[in-house]
């Protein structure tokens, strides 16, 4: 408020023939109609106007009306009445100070005037006090309600950079601030060291990146995260060199910017040590509080030199102690947010530890689980951007993306409980079967050899040509039987897929080994192939026989056994379950409870599109050769078409073109990244 007050006395033109006025003064004197008294005096700015109204009784009432209805906070005003009688009861008008029934004289009327300004000028000035102090007292309710909000804010808010910029903003709508910064402490084998973390400012779009400063007292920021102290500073431009701490005129030059006042606060946390800083700087609240709005930081702007030299003043001295109790409850909620952060992560490393130990068991699926959450994390995140189709209604929060990833990570991880050699099996032998059979096979046309020859040498003693020729013939018979029978065993061990029935071809095969005799040392008929062999030279599709698929497919549950004794926070207790039905098929023929679509979690059908993408183009797998992508979508699209797998996700997977090769170099290029921090 200024401290210029302006008077004006009003006189109508039915009290002025009652008045004797000077021909100068040094107030303003208006007269006229009592109708113009609005237009006449009525404050049209902020500044602040004390008024005298000589007016006669008839015309009180309209004119009190007029100026009430008004009600202008930077007015005070008197009435002086002139009366023709004494009848008239004027007690319940407070605003009249001065009645007269006779002319006032020139003095009377300068006497009155003068005494009547000096009444108005006190009433003045205590509603202004009165208004100051009512103003204070709102502005420090709502720094203690802000407190409040900042405290319920900051301990609900998980993410680091959000929570960055909470503290600042808070901090900066308190204390009316244009520009703020945070740095926090970080220690390593090294030592400690400053690093600056998050910045804004409300007048100018100052895009700056993260940077580190020495842990010492040669900057502002330093100083106060070694020696602990608040420091509110004026005018950084007026230190002086006694000051232990000087102001780098850097980042003002470069930006054109002027910063002016300052205020420092260091943030501690339970043990008292200091883990980082707040820094404000340029408060833009007014001197009067009373002309405080409250968001003085968001509704000033610095633009000017002039706006620096008029709208920035010092930071108040109770901002120090305020500003404490919010860099305490920030430095908690850092703390905080760090420790989840740091549980998080270790959770998350050994999930991934896990995951890789067991990968390891089968170089052949290496990174397949990791490859898997990767791809769902790219469609959830997809997903997020649809704005319309089947998508509409499905959003991710960050903490579900989360949740996502750590169930494909352990979709298979109940693998560990299933005999590695199953995994490993390229064929539908086992290499030992295969080796026992093509030695028995062996043994057989050596024993074939060794019997024709010696019926040969038994008939050559007679010279029976005709028996010889027999023997000769039969041997070759036999020995090729026996080659062909090899050859068509190692053949029908490749897991291949084709029209010829492999039972029938088994049974044939048995039959043509059993023309053969063949006797071990004890004389007993030799079982070349056994009833297990058979029936895995049977398999038609692929290496695996019924009792080992199965095998295979309790992985999954083996999976949702050891899951599901993780004490999972609540927000991740879906996991068990997305992991169990990553399996299933949507028309009821998955494993391992053939449920249908309606039952099977959009996670879960995620999972199921990247674990076959990556089984078809990830490595050669010993059962099968690696895939190239456009082949690998054919087989994805044959499964949509036929409802195995969700055919919404797996159009949006194909318009996400994700490929091996990218996520592979992706992985490459974040390593190499981790190793160069």
């Amino acid at each position: 408020m200024h401290d210029c007050i302006h008077k004006i006395v009003f006189i109508t033109n039915d009290a002025l023939p009652s008045i004797k006025i000077p021909q100068s003064s040094d107030f303003d004197l208006q007269t006229g109609d009592s109708t113009e008294i609005v237009a006449k005096f009525m404050p049209s700015n902020d500044d602040p106007m004390i008024a005298l109204i000589y007016c006669t009784y008839s015309e009180l009432p309209i004119l009190s009306q007029i100026i009430e209805m008004f009600n202008k906070q930077n007015l005070s005003h008197f009435f002086a009445v002139h009366i023709e009688e004494d009848n008239h009861n004027l007690e319940t008008n407070a605003q009249v100070a001065f009645v007269w029934e006779n002319n006032l004289s020139l003095s009377e009327f300068l006497f009155t005037t003068s005494y009547q300004f000096r009444l108005l000028e006190q009433r003045m000035k205590d509603r202004k006090s009165s208004a100051k102090y009512l103003a204070r007292l709102l502005d420090m309710k709502q720094d203690q309600e802000d407190l409040i909000k900042i405290g319920r804010s900051l301990s609900t808010e998980k993410n680091m950079p959000k929570l960055l910029r909470q503290i600042l903003m808070l901090s900066k709508k308190i204390t009316g601030a244009d520009a703020g910064s945070i740095y926090l402490v970080e220690e390593d084998e090294n030592g400690k060291r400053i690093r600056f973390k998050y910045s804004h400012t409300f007048s100018k779009d100052l895009p700056l990146e993260e940077f580190v400063i020495p842990f010492d007292t040669n900057s502002i920021a330093g100083y106060v995260a070694v020696t602990g102290k608040v420091l509110n500073i004026p005018d950084v431009y007026k230190l002086s060199p006694n000051d232990p701490i000087s102001f780098n005129k850097k980042f003002d030059l470069s930006n054109n910017y002027r910063s002016t006042s300052m205020i420092v606060i260091p943030m501690r946390n339970h043990a008292n040590e200091v883990i980082g800083v707040v820094q404000l700087i340029n408060c833009k609240e007014p001197i009067d509080p009373t002309f405080s709005t409250g968001n003085e930081a968001f509704e000033i702007a610095l633009n000017t030199e002039e706006d620096f030299r008029e709208k920035v003043r010092p930071f108040d001295r109770r901002y120090e102690s305020l500003m404490e109790s919010v860099a305490a409850q920030a430095a908690i909620a850092i703390e905080n947010n760090r420790m989840i952060q740091q549980i998080q992560n270790q959770f998350e490393e050994f999930v991934k530890a896990s995951v890789s130990a067991i990968e390891s068991r089968d170089p052949a699926t290496s990174g397949h689980s990791f490859r898997v959450a990767e791809i769902c994390r790219r469609l959830a995140l997809a997903i997020n951007t649809e704005k319309g189709g089947a998508f509409a209604q499905n959003q991710f929060t960050d903490t579900q993306i989360k949740e996502l990833e750590f169930a494909a990570l352990l979709h298979d991880f109940g693998k560990v409980y299933i005999d590695p050699s199953i995994f490993m099996k390229e064929k539908k032998l086992y290499p030992f079967e295969l080796q026992n059979l093509i030695l028995k096979l062996n043994y057989l046309y050596k024993n074939v050899e060794l019997q024709y020859t010696s019926d040969f040498f038994k008939n050559a003693e007679t010279d029976h040509n005709n028996s010889i020729r027999k023997i000769e013939a039969e041997k070759s018979k036999f020995l090729e039987m026996v080659l062909k029978i090899k050859n068509s065993i190692v053949a029908l061990n490749e897991p291949t897929v084709s029209e010829a029935n492999p039972a029938e071809i088994i049974e044939n095969l048995n039959k043509q080994i059993a023309e053969i005799k063949c006797y071990d040392i004890e004389g007993k008929l030799i079982d070349i192939m056994t009833d297990e062999v058979k029936s895995n030279l049977s398999i038609k599709k692929g290496s695996l026989n019924d009792k080992e698929r199965k095998e295979i497919e309790s992985h999954v549950l083996h999976t949702y056994n050891f899951v599901s004794k993780i004490p999972w926070p609540s927000e991740f207790r879906k996991i068990p379950e997305i992991a169990l039905m990553h399996h299933e098929k949507l028309d009821g023929t998955g494993y391992p409870n053939g449920f249908t679509e309606d039952k099977i979690p959009i996670q879960s059908r995620m999972i199921a599109i990247a674990d076959i993408y990556d089984a078809l183009t990830a490595n050669d797998r010993p059962y099968k050769k690696s895939l190239p992508h456009e082949k690998a979508l054919e087989i994805l699209r044959a499964e949509a078409e036929k409802n195995k797998i969700d055919p919404n996700l797996y159009d949006l997977f194909a318009r996400l073109d994700i490929t091996i090769d990218q996520i592979k170099h992706e992985e490459e290029k974040q390593k190499t990244a981790a190793n160069n921090y």
